[in-house]
């Protein structure tokens, strides 16, 4: 993290900065808020299809505040906030950790597949452009297309291999728990148990209307992270469009993928790199709407998950000590 806030703010001006972000529009601020919010309860809906077979009772407000608890976490400790939402919603609703788990794994690969297709998109719209590329990024941007064709292939695979271990539960267990015998018999006995709760929380992948509800919510989506990026250009008054708002959500999202806390560091830089180089953005002005958009999502998620994950941790250590109380 510290590197690439090094590497985002080296040079710059502190004043230069500090005057554009004194330059943002309020009104779009207070949309930016709104939007991010909208995202956090769109990504809630499709986790609750993935979670459904299994955990029905969760509904979309538990499933909001869980996420926001998970981005509030990772502000600290990166990835922590997967383990947070899991043990959210076995706080409130009981619901079985293993399975919570096994529907994350599944989101980050749709994310994942999501933000290759981003990339490809953005590679053909600055087709144009690939010499600036080559130059801002000289290690990976010549080999960023085959890189991406790879990646994308890599999760299909992921998903496709998910999808035979949940159809073919047993078998697939069965032969884990031959693997594993093979080398403790005692480690096989302790870890099939998790692995068949795991395994439970990919049920949703063997039903195919909920392959329409994640395609749906995952377009709407990034649709709506693109919107964002859209409304920062707007709230600083750069001229830009919807196709260099698509192109810097790729790119910024690439950051978030870099396990900083809370993708500080490699966000902004990728973030103001993708203006400076692609679009002749001053540094300031870049620096500053990527300051600006991931302090905004940040501050939000911390301000609604940070009192709900103790509040639910509280109540949580509450019910367990009056289950330890003699009658």
């Amino acid at each position: 993290m510290v590197l690439f806030l090094y590497w985002a703010f080296k040079g710059i001006n502190l004043n230069d900065l500090w005057a554009s972000l004194r330059d943002i529009s309020l009104f779009w601020l207070s949309v930016l808020i709104l939007t991010t919010l909208i995202t956090l309860v769109l990504r809630a809906w499709r986790w609750i299809v993935l979670m459904r077979p299994f955990a029905p009772q969760i509904s979309l407000w538990n499933a909001t505040l869980a996420l926001a608890i998970c981005y509030a976490g990772n502000i600290f400790v990166p990835r922590s906030g997967e383990a947070l939402r899991a043990f959210s919603l076995y706080w409130t609703h009981g619901a079985n950790l293993s399975s919570v788990v096994a529907t994350v794994v599944v989101e980050r690969i749709i994310d994942m597949v999501w933000l290759i297709i981003f990339v490809g998109i953005s590679l053909v719209l600055l087709r144009d452009r690939l010499d600036a590329i080559n130059q801002a990024f000289p290690t990976i941007g010549p080999q960023l297309g085959m890189l991406t064709l790879l990646l994308l292939l890599a999760c299909v695979l992921a998903l496709a291999g998910l999808l035979l271990v949940s159809l073919y539960r047993e078998r697939a267990l069965k032969l884990v728990e031959c693997l594993l015998s093979k080398i403790s018999t005692r480690l096989a006995k302790a870890l099939i148990g998790t692995l068949d709760t795991f395994v439970q929380g990919l049920a949703a992948l063997r039903t195919p209307s909920a392959y329409v509800k994640i395609l749906a919510s995952s377009l709407i989506l990034n649709l709506g992270y693109i919107l964002i990026i859209y409304e920062a250009f707007l709230a600083f008054d750069i001229p830009l469009g919807w196709d260099a708002a698509l192109v810097i959500m790729a790119l910024s999202a690439i950051g978030m993928v870099i396990p900083t806390p809370s993708g500080a560091g490699s966000y902004h830089f990728l973030f103001s790199q993708g203006l400076i180089v692609l679009y002749a953005t001053t540094t300031d002005l870049a620096l500053a709407c990527a300051t600006a958009v991931h302090a905004i999502a940040n501050l939000t998620y911390l301000a609604l998950g940070g009192p709900a994950l103790l509040l639910q941790r509280k109540k949580a250590s509450g019910s367990q000590e009056q289950s330890l109380m003699p009658d």
